[in-house]
């Protein structure tokens, strides 16, 4: 297993403080002759919303984005439009979603009733 480094890097915008993340881990593995690796992100949910709220990852390559609550709220309902998916979890519980951004693709990520948000941005 390959680590990647965490970018921790913190942005002061609007007043609000933002965190950019890089995948954090990678792994490679072998389906059927073909290495391809993996970009696995854990996502915090809590009343404050999402931590990270950006999120870098590699285009083309399979990203496993995995939501982890820590509490109650709003927050704990995600809604992944571009990818047609719902998340409703529980304080505790812990849902992933796997998918494969294209080059420049944004992805936005939000509440039900859109207070917190986060974006996925495929480089």
């Amino acid at each position: 297993m390959k680590k990647l480094n965490v970018v921790a890097g913190l942005a002061l915008g609007a007043g609000l403080w933002a965190a950019t993340v890089a995948p954090q881990n990678v792994l490679a593995h072998d389906t059927k002759g073909k290495t391809h690796k993996d970009q696995h992100v854990t996502v915090t949910v809590d009343s404050a919303g999402y931590h990270p709220a950006t999120i870098n990852v590699k285009a083309g390559q399979e990203v496993h984005l995995m939501f982890v609550s820590k509490g109650g709220g709003c927050a704990n309902e995600v809604r992944i439009p571009a990818l047609k998916k719902s998340i409703d979890l529980k304080p505790g519980q812990k849902k992933e979603v796997v998918f494969t951004p294209k080059k420049g693709q944004i992805i936005g990520f939000a509440c039900s009733m859109k207070m917190y948000t986060g974006t996925v941005v495929a480089k």
